[in-house]
C-alpha cells in the first residue's frame, strides 16, 4: 500500500485535484529528488524548451503533421502522416534531436527525431516537442520516457478529461520530472542500441513495403476490371427489405458487379474466431489487445498490456487465439493485424477489444490480412458500415464482404516471405526492447 500525507493548502485554491494517485505521484518526485546521494534533476534543467503541439485543420496539401500514432516507444513511423494548414495557428516546427512525447497515451511513449525528416513538420496536441540540451542525448531521453520506472510516475501524474478520454499529463508536470543523469558514455551506449534498433526497423518495413505492393499489385491485374460504384445508381424498391440506406445498397451493386471476378466471400474463406470466456476466472491476468497496439504497416500486434481480467471495460471481453486475423469493423480504424506466434508466448491468455473481429482463415492467413487492407475492401467496409454516432459493420452482412484471392502458389510464395518480414520486425522489436531494459535497469539502479 503507498501513503502519502498531505494537508488542505497542498490541494492549493486554483485546478483541486482530488485523484490520490497524483499526490502519490508528486510524492514520490520530491522525495526522489530530495534524497541523499540523488543523481536525478528536474527535466526543465536538462532542456532548451518544452512545446506543446498544435491544433490544425487538415487539408489536402501542406504542412505535414504527426499524430498519436506516428509515435511509437523509440520510433517515430512516418507512413500515414495527415497534412494541416499550417496558417491557421501558430505552431512550432519539429528539428532534428527534438524528442517528441506522447502527452496523452496509454502506456506514454516517446522517440527521437533523427536525419532526414521534412523540413517543415508539426505534431498535433497530443504530442509534445521537447528540445535537450547539448549535454544530454535525445536518444537517452527517448528510452527513459518508455520504461516502465517513469510510465508509473508518469501514469499518477496524469489525469483524464472524461470516463472514456486518455491519460494526460500537464506540461508543468512534466517539466519537474526527475530524470537521471548519466556519464556521457553510458548515454553513447544507449544511443547506439537506438541506432541498431532503428536500422533493424528500416530493414525490416523495407522488406514489408516490398511485399505488400507485390500483394496489391497482384489484386489490382487480376481485378482490373473491378470498379466501384458511382455516385448515381438505380435500386429497385423491392430490393430495400431489409437495409435503406443508400451506400449499404451501393456496395451490393458493386458486390453483384465483382462476384465473377477473382474475389470470394468472406463466409467462404474464413470462420469466426470463438469467443468464449469459459474458464477465465475475474482475478486472472491477461495480456490486454486495444486497436492502437496494431502497427497498421507491419500487421502485427506490436503493444498490449498485462491487466487482470476484473479491471477491463465491458469492450475488452473477446478472447483471442494465436493465428487468428484481426479486421477493425467498429470505429473509423483501419486496422488489420495477423496474430503470430510470438504472441503466444506470453503466459496470460490474450483478449482483444469489441472494435475488432476475429477471423480464423483456412490458409494462408498471413496473406489474406494484407488483402483486407486492399483499397477494394476497404471500400467495401466503409459502405457497409452503419451507425449516426460510431461505425460498425455488423458480422451478418460483413459474410457478404468479398476479399481478392490470389492462386494457390502466388499466394504460399507471399506467405513465405511474409512470414521472414514479420520475423525481421520481430528482431527489430526485440533490439528496441533490449534498449528500454537497459535504460529502465539504470533508472531503477539510480533511484533511491
Amino acid at each position: 500500500m503507498r501513503v502519502a500525507a498531505l494537508s488542505r493548502t497542498d490541494l492549493g485554491k486554483r485546478h483541486v485535484r482530488l485523484d490520490p494517485a497524483f499526490y502519490l505521484g508528486r510524492e514520490l518526485v520530491r522525495s526522489t529528488m530530495s534524497s541523499k546521494g540523488s543523481r536525478h534533476v528536474s527535466l526543465e534543467d536538462i532542456v532548451e524548451s518544452i512545446h506543446d503541439g498544435a491544433r490544425l485543420p487538415s487539408a489536402a496539401s501542406g504542412i505535414p503533421m504527426l499524430r498519436l500514432n506516428n509515435v511509437r516507444p523509440c520510433e517515430l513511423d512516418l507512413s500515414g502522416m495527415t497534412h494541416v494548414d499550417g496558417t491557421a495557428a501558430k505552431w512550432i516546427n519539429v528539428q532534428e534531436s527534438d524528442v517528441l512525447f506522447t502527452r496523452a497515451a496509454q502506456p506514454f511513449r516517446a522517440a527521437a527525431v533523427q536525419s532526414g525528416m521534412p523540413a517543415e513538420l508539426a505534431v498535433s496536441s497530443e504530442l509534445t516537442i521537447i528540445r535537450p540540451r547539448p549535454a544530454v542525448l535525445p536518444e537517452y531521453l527517448a528510452a527513459v520516457f518508455c520504461t516502465p520506472t517513469l510510465n508509473r510516475i508518469l501514469r499518477d501524474l496524469a489525469y483524464r478529461g472524461g470516463s472514456s478520454a486518455l491519460p494526460r499529463l500537464r506540461l508543468s508536470d512534466i517539466a519537474r520530472l526527475p530524470i537521471p543523469l548519466p556519464p556521457r558514455s553510458l548515454q553513447e551506449s544507449l544511443g547506439l542500441r537506438y541506432q541498431q534498433a532503428v536500422d533493424l526497423t528500416a530493414s525490416a518495413r523495407a522488406e514489408f513495403n516490398a511485399v505488400v505492393t507485390a500483394i496489391h499489385a497482384e489484386i489490382d491485374h487480376r481485378v482490373s476490371g473491378v470498379k466501384p460504384p458511382s455516385s448515381a445508381i438505380e435500386v429497385l424498391r423491392s430490393q430495400l427489405a431489409d437495409r435503406w440506406d443508400v451506400p449499404f445498397n451501393r456496395g451490393r451493386v458493386f458486390r453483384h458487379s465483382a462476384a465473377a471476378s477473382a474475389m470470394r466471400s468472406l463466409l467462404q474463406l474464413a470462420k469466426p474466431a470463438s469467443t468464449s470466456l469459459r474458464g477465465l476466472a475475474d482475478d486472472e491476468e491477461v495480456f490486454a489487445v486495444q486497436a492502437d497496439d496494431v502497427n497498421e504497416s507491419t500487421f502485427l500486434v506490436e503493444g498490449g498490456e498485462v491487466r487482470p481480467h476484473s479491471d477491463l471495460s465491458s469492450r475488452m471481453r473477446q478472447r483471442l487465439e494465436v493465428g487468428a486475423v484481426l479486421l477493425c469493423t467498429t470505429g473509423a480504424g483501419d486496422q488489420v493485424a495477423y496474430l503470430d506466434e510470438e504472441l503466444g508466448r506470453e503466459e496470460q491468455p490474450l483478449l482483444g477489444s469489441a472494435t475488432f473481429t476475429a477471423l480464423r482463415f483456412h490458409e494462408t492467413p498471413r496473406v489474406f490480412a494484407v488483402a483486407l487492407a486492399h483499397p477494394l475492401v476497404r471500400t467495401q467496409l466503409r459502405l457497409l458500415s452503419s451507425g449516426s454516432v460510431q461505425r460498425f459493420v455488423n458480422k451478418r452482412d460483413l459474410d457478404e464482404l468479398l476479399v481478392p484471392v490470389l492462386g494457390q502458389v502466388w499466394r504460399e510464395d507471399f506467405e513465405t516471405r511474409l512470414t521472414r518480414a514479420m520475423q525481421r520486425r520481430r528482431e527489430a522489436l526485440l533490439a528496441r526492447t533490449a534498449l528500454i531494459e537497459a535504460a529502465d535497469d539504470y533508472l531503477r539502479e539510480a533511484t533511491p
